[in-house]
Parts: structure tokens; sequence; C-alpha cells
């Protein structure tokens, strides 16, 4: 394991000026975080949005929150493939704040820990 996060591309994104992470660099992101429960049923889901500013193998992709979570920093797994461009439009994030036009959306199921 790898920082944080285990990665399932360990060398990409290994250098900070990789072309996708330039591209992505000051964009606004959307999240939707799915908390899944043990029998793999979606017990629930959040949106958030927010500008990535960061990404390393310690703190994976960093997120500047914006709307009800505005000053908060949200730290995602170093998983490219989970980043999809989204089409322009106005998104409701799950505080009630609209964000207009973010470039990416990413997607990230949460599991209880094993016990």
């Amino acid at each position: 394991m790898s920082g944080r996060w285990n990665e399932l591309q360990p060398d990409l994104f290994a250098e900070r000026d990789h072309p996708v992470l330039r591209a992505a660099r000051n964009t606004l992101i959307l999240v939707r975080l799915n908390r899944i429960g043990p029998d793999d049923d979606l017990l629930s889901y959040e949106i958030m949005a927010g500008m990535l500013v960061r990404a390393n193998r310690d703190e994976g992709f960093v997120l500047s929150l914006v709307g009800g979570k505005s000053g908060q920093e949200l730290a995602l797994p170093l998983v490219p493939a989970a980043f999809k461009l989204q089409a322009p439009g106005k998104y409701l994030l799950s505080c009630g704040a609209v964000v207009e036009d973010p470039g990416f959306l990413a997607a990230f199921d949460i599991y209880p820990p094993m016990s």
C-alpha cells in the first residue's frame, strides 16, 4: 500500500505534471460518495463539489470544497479511472447549493470496515 490509498494504477500520476492532472487542476469536480452496506445495498449517498487543488501519493486527489462545505478539503483515492467528463449544466449538491458546469464527475463507493 502506498500512502493513504491502495492505488489501482500505482505508476499513473507519479509525476505531478501528468497531462490528465494538468487538465483537471483548478477544475470544478462533482463527487458522489455512495455508502454501501454489508449486503452491497446502497445505504445513502452524498453529492459534493470542489476544485482540484493537488494530487499526490500521500493524500490522493485533494479537492477544496464549495457550497455548504466551503473551506474544507476532501481527499479522494488516486484512481484516475473514477473521473469522467461531465456534461455542462447545473447540479444540486446534497447541502442544497447548486454548482454550474463542473468539468468532471467522480463516484466512489464506501464500504463498512471489515470486522
